[in-house]
């Protein structure tokens, strides 16, 4: 049960469904009526899709009617129990009539804001958390509602977690990067309690995400990136890239990555070792970007002897990936990006193209190479066919004729022309 409701209360995208499915069960005494979202937000469609297995993304307004949730329930976790008793555990409280069922939620809340407002937030003022609690404050009815219920039942560990917190956000180093386990033992006394899993890591996950603006993440890859974004390293070892003939530094030359580039072989930065590094120098100030594994397997290959430099992105803008690109191009890289020719692939390099400007060059997508693309084309999926807006236009023109054509292509087939552009760029073999 614990496992089920962690599934639920961890995405923010079910919030409102829970609160809509709430108000019919109790109104009704049973399994009845349906919810209607209205201009449904992206982290709920996006929720809303990966749970029911169907496509939601672009509607005006979804609709789910308790029937139908209670049985896409049971066949995603088979032993879950009715709706009923996962609402009454999601909420912390029995399932009471529709009319005292408002009352008590709204004095649940206030009474949460109202403490937060008089007792925690003096406390604070002039500080980072200052920022944050007030933002509590204005959004206890929504974002932070999991936290007012059971203030009322149990107020002690809520008020520990808060202040818990708002300490870590004061302490958050400006220049420097810090192992999150150390960062959480030395505000909590425990190595994970701040974690993506930890008993304190989603509500400061809110935290940072306000201080970002960023969307709260409910990944943990994307748990990974903002934790980075406040310079603390959580999983590392798997937030990782794939380079080939890249020297690193520190205060001299990273040992590791001198030795595979004079083996001419292919390794994993994590992203640990990353946050080692004050600069990254690529072969000719160039660096060749491939998002398909396969693809950099391949070039890997076809390029053996050559001096270059070969970037994997097959996990996507990872933090790893940002760092390492960031450090390349502070260096003074060109960097060249090649991706498939599907939504997917587009948008990664679009957002290389926002963060990295004139230095960075998409690479073999014109009409004809497209073209010559499609011996791996598929048609569109639902979810390619959402209106977005790329900056390059590079990308923009070819996202058109993907979709006057219907088909995206994969950039596997332009393997040996992407070798052949690198020993042009580099020189020959």
């Amino acid at each position: 049960m614990e496992e089920l409701l962690q599934y639920f209360m961890r995405d923010a995208g079910f919030s409102r469904l829970m609160e809509g499915m709430w108000d019919l069960f109790a109104r009704h005494g049973r399994c009845f009526g349906a919810v209607r979202l209205l201009k449904p937000y992206d982290y709920e469609e996006k929720a809303l899709s990966e749970f029911f297995k169907r496509d939601y993304y672009n509607q005006a307004l979804i609709r789910i009617s308790l029937a139908d949730f209670e049985r896409q329930l049971h066949r995603v976790f088979p032993e879950a129990p009715g709706l009923g008793v996962l609402l009454e555990g999601y909420f912390a409280r029995p399932l009471t009539s529709h009319l005292d069922d408002n009352k008590e939620r709204v004095r649940v809340r206030d009474s949460f804001a109202s403490y937060v407002k008089t007792e925690i937030l003096p406390e604070y003022e002039g500080t980072e958390a200052e920022h944050w609690l007030r933002e509590m404050i204005a959004h206890m009815r929504r974002t932070y509602k999991q936290w007012a219920e059971r203030f009322i039942t149990d107020p002690d560990p809520m008020v520990e977690q808060v202040k818990t917190v708002c300490n870590a956000l004061n302490a958050l180093s400006q220049d420097e990067y810090i192992l999150l386990s150390d960062f959480s033992e030395r505000i909590c006394g425990h190595p994970q309690s701040l974690d993506f899993y930890g008993s304190h890591g989603p509500l400061f996950l809110r935290a940072l995400a306000r201080r970002y603006n960023v969307p709260i993440p409910n990944q943990l890859e994307d748990s990974i990136s903002l934790y980075w974004q406040a310079g603390l390293l959580s999983n590392g070892v798997l937030n990782n890239v794939t380079v080939l003939g890249l020297l690193a530094y520190g205060d001299v030359v990273d040992t590791a990555c001198e030795y595979y580039d004079s083996l001419g072989e292919a390794h994993v930065l994590t992203l640990e070792n990353i946050s080692r590094f004050t600069r990254a120098v690529a072969y000719k100030r160039r660096v060749f970007i491939v998002e398909s594994a396969n693809v950099f397997a391949l070039l890997c290959e076809r390029l053996r002897g050559l001096r270059c430099t070969l970037v994997c992105a097959a996990s996507g803008m990872n933090a790893a990936l940002d760092r390492l690109l960031t450090l390349c191009y502070e260096s003074g890289a060109d960097l060249y990006y090649s991706g498939n020719m599907d939504l997917k692939g587009l948008l990664l390099g679009d957002g290389m193209y926002s963060r990295f400007g004139k230095r960075f060059k998409p690479w073999r997508y014109k009409k004809a190479d497209y073209e010559q693309a499609l011996t791996y084309g598929h048609h569109l999926l639902p979810d390619e066919k959402k209106d977005v807006a790329l900056h390059n236009d590079t990308f923009a023109s070819l996202l058109s004729l993907i979709r006057k054509n219907g088909k995206t292509a994969s950039h596997l087939p332009l393997v040996e022309i992407l070798a052949a552009d690198i020993k042009k760029y580099m020189g020959g073999l």
